[in-house]
Order: C-alpha cells, then sequence, then structure tokens
C-alpha cells in the first residue's frame, strides 16, 4: 500500500494518531485493574508505509518492535478500525485478551500449593531461593541482593559453586550466567529459569551428567531482574512490560532490555518515554540493569550466558544490530542446533534456532551485551524466547507450565 494509493496525506495521519493515543492512554489509566475488554491479539502484515504510520500510535506490539512484514499487535476495537482504515492484512491470533486473563485470575486463585503448579509472586519468588540454598548449603550461595529496584525491591540471586579440593576451588572454575523476567509480563521466564535451577540442584549427585556439569562450572542464576514490574502485573496491569521508572508527566517506564551499554540508543529502541522500547536517558540508567551488570562483571570467567523471554519459541544468538557474523558465529549456530533438537527429542514443541537480527533488529540487549563481555577462549550467549507461538503470547496458561518442562529440560542438559 504506497501513500498515493490511501489518498491520506502523512500530516492527516498524524492527526488521526493523536486522537487513538489518548484513548491508549485512557486505556491503561482508567480503574484499579488495566481491563483489555474486547481488545484483540492479530498478526499483521506491514508494508513499510503502514509500519511507518503505526508506529507513531506506540502500540503494544507483542512481537516486540514494530517492523515492516509479521507482527502480533494487541488493538482496541478503535485500533482496529484504524488498520482497517490502512488497508493492513491480517488474522486474528486472540480473539479477547481479557478472556485470557479473567481465565488466568480464576486458574491463579485455585491453583495448588506445588511451586511449579502456578506463577509465583515477588515474595514467594524470594522465599524459595533461600529455601533452595537451605536446602543445599554446600553447594549454593544465597545473594539477597544485588542492588535494589527503583520501588527500593531486592534483586536477589543463587549462585551454584561447588568446591572440588584443594587442587579446584570455585574461584578457579568458570562461570554460567543465567537470568529471566527483564521483561514484567513475561511469566514463565522466572517460572523456567526457578526450574532450571532447581533440577540441576535437585539431581546433583544421583544424575552423572548433571553433576558432571555443576562439578564444571560456578552458576548465576537471576530468575527476576525486574520486581517492580513484574508485580505491578500481577496488581494493576497484567500488561506491562517495563519497570517502574517515572518518566513525568503519568508516564512510566524503562524497557530494560534496551537499557544495557552495547549499542544502546539505536535500531529497535525508543526515545520515547511513553513507548514499549523505551531506552531510558542513558545506557544503565536503571538500577535493575545496572545491578545484574555489576554483577556479571564482578562474577569474572564467565564463558556462557542465556537470558529468557517470552513468546515465540526461539533460541537467538548474536548479533540484534548487524547481520556481520560474531568471530565463532559457526560454534553458536551449532550449539544453538543442539538446543532445538534436544527440546524436541525430549518430547518438546519445535524451537527456530537463528541470528537476532534476523527476526528485528535490537540494540541495548541483555544478550548481545553478555556476549561481548564474556571471556575471549569462550563467548555463548544466548537470548530464549519460550512458549508459545501466539495462540495465548504472554498470557500462557497454568495448563501449560509443566509442558514446557521438556524445553527445559533440554536446556539443562545441553544450554548450560
Amino acid at each position: 500500500v504506497s501513500t498515493q494509493s490511501t489518498g491520506i496525506k502523512m500530516k492527516t495521519w498524524a492527526s488521526v494518531l493523536a486522537v487513538f493515543l489518548v484513548f491508549t492512554i485512557i486505556s491503561i489509566t482508567i480503574g484499579t485493574k488495566t481491563r483489555y475488554d474486547n481488545h484483540k491479539v492479530v498478526r499483521a502484515y506491514l508494508t513499510k508505509f503502514q509500519q511507518q504510520v503505526l508506529e507513531n500510535l506506540e502500540l503494544d506490539v507483542w512481537s516486540d518492535n514494530l517492523a515492516i512484514g509479521f507482527n502480533d499487535i494487541r488493538v482496541s476495537p478503535d485500533q482496529l478500525n484504524l488498520l482497517h482504515k490502512l488497508n493492513v492484512t491480517y488474522q486474528i491470533m486472540i480473539p479477547n485478551v481479557q478472556d485470557l486473563i479473567d481465565e488466568e485470575e480464576r486458574s491463579l486463585a485455585s491453583s495448588s500449593n506445588d511451586f511449579f503448579n502456578t506463577y509465583q509472586r515477588y515474595s514467594a519468588i524470594v522465599a524459595y531461593l533461600q529455601q533452595l540454598s537451605e536446602s543445599y548449603p554446600q553447594i549454593t550461595t544465597f545473594v539477597p541482593t544485588i542492588g535494589t529496584t527503583i520501588e527500593n525491591r531486592n534483586i536477589p540471586a543463587l549462585l551454584i559453586n561447588v568446591e572440588l579440593g584443594k587442587n579446584i576451588s570455585a574461584a578457579d572454575k568458570n562461570t554460567i550466567f543465567i537470568s529471566g523476567g527483564q521483561h514484567a509480563r513475561e511469566w514463565i521466564a522466572p517460572a523456567t529459569v526457578l526450574y532450571i535451577l532447581t533440577e540441576l540442584l535437585s539431581q546433583y549427585g544421583t544424575d552423572p551428567a548433571i553433576t558432571a556439569i555443576i562439578n564444571e562450572f560456578n552458576y548465576v542464576f537471576v530468575p527476576l531482574v525486574n520486581p517492580d514490574g513484574y508485580e505491578f502485573t500481577f496488581t494493576t496491569t497484567r500488561l506491562w512490560r517495563k519497570n517502574r521508572r517515572n518518566n513525568g508527566g503519568g508516564v512510566y517506564g524503562v524497557d530494560l532490555n534496551r537499557n544495557w551499554d552495547y549499542k544502546w540508543g539505536g535500531a529497535g529502541s525508543s526515545a520515547s518515554p511513553s513507548s514499549d522500547t523505551y531506552r531510558g536517558t542513558a545506557p544503565f540508567s536503571e538500577p535493575e540493569s545496572t545491578a545484574l551488570s555489576n554483577l556479571f562483571l564482578k562474577t569474572g570467567s564467565i564463558v556462557g550466558a542465556i537470558d529468557y523471554h517470552s513468546y515465540s519459541q526461539l533460541i537467538l544468538r548474536p548479533w540484534g544490530d548487524t547481520t556481520t557474523n560474531p568471530p565463532n558465529n559457526a560454534n553458536l549456530v551449532e550449539l544453538g542446533n543442539i538446543i532445538r533438537t534436544a527440546i524436541l527429542n525430549a518430547g518438546g514443541v519445535p524451537y527456530t534456532s537463528q541470528k537476532s537480527i534476523d527476526l528485528y533488529a535490537t540494540t541495548g540487549s541483555a544478550s548481545d551485551w553478555y556476549f561481548f563481555n564474556t571471556v575471549e577462549y569462550s563467548k555463548y550467549a544466548y537470548t530464549i524466547e519460550l512458549r508459545d507461538t501466539g495462540k495465548y503470547g504472554f498470557v500462557l496458561p497454568l495448563s501449560l507450565i509443566h509442558i514446557s518442562e521438556p524445553t527445559r529440560q533440554a536446556e539443562i542438559s545441553y544450554a548450560v
């Protein structure tokens, strides 16, 4: 669709977008809990012109960045009408977002006490990490806080560091670094990191393969990088993505995964404080990303790192900002393919292993920063986008948490 064929000039669209932007802001601020009645998630195919028009609206793009080609977008009825006026081709993925959220809330209220049968709140996650450390005191160290958030919550971590005797101390070993929960609404990410951690600890000393990899490496687990945003999704706005930085004028949040100082400020991030991909005022302007990066640098000898997100079932390798391959690209491709195959062999769903930029351009991300800062002799870093591929999106039902276990089990064996 060209500008001429639509018969509408860009200035006209600017006035239309101003009205729609008001509707968008109102839907976020009215009421105790944000509701999304009659909002749909559509998989829209955008031309260059359509993408240019819509990016000014700061839509809730579930596929992360608004790009030419396919995009998953949450739209209100008014926003859907705008897509029609733009002649956008789309299919409906989720007919009514609020129906999914209502069912999720009913499931949370009636879920069992089993830790991995439900999505846990921040306080329960902290308590669980401490409990794990108390259960495995010889091989773990609980770190109550690596730093505090905007709202003064602690960001906890758990370290696995096995001493192998006088000749090999924990300080002599290389380290694997695992993080999750940068984006608040991606509830399956912290749950997955916690599951992997639990399986490693519970099978140490009984499973030969797991015992071997724990003896070989130290591990750092930070399952919930964004506690403020995460809690906000439980109490107020289920689909909140960013942290809770007050940007002024009633606008909140910085996208922590655009706030890292590797290629900060480039493609795939926004300078607009109201955007879901707002990168902040400077690299590491946010206490959460600063705390995580400081822990990474302080740890030293990190040979591999994974940052967990959802959704799309992807194994993403560097880089996010350029099509140029890293020097060890062949190794990154090989390991990504091993992870993909292992997930399938464990009875999991199909994942795709690909370069990050082949999905969309991203700058200021954790995984590219991780890769840049791992040791020169072994550089592995991935973003793993968990289930699903769009049927539920971020509102993954509790009934599917355990179905994700083959993915987690495969990643235990291969990704770490």
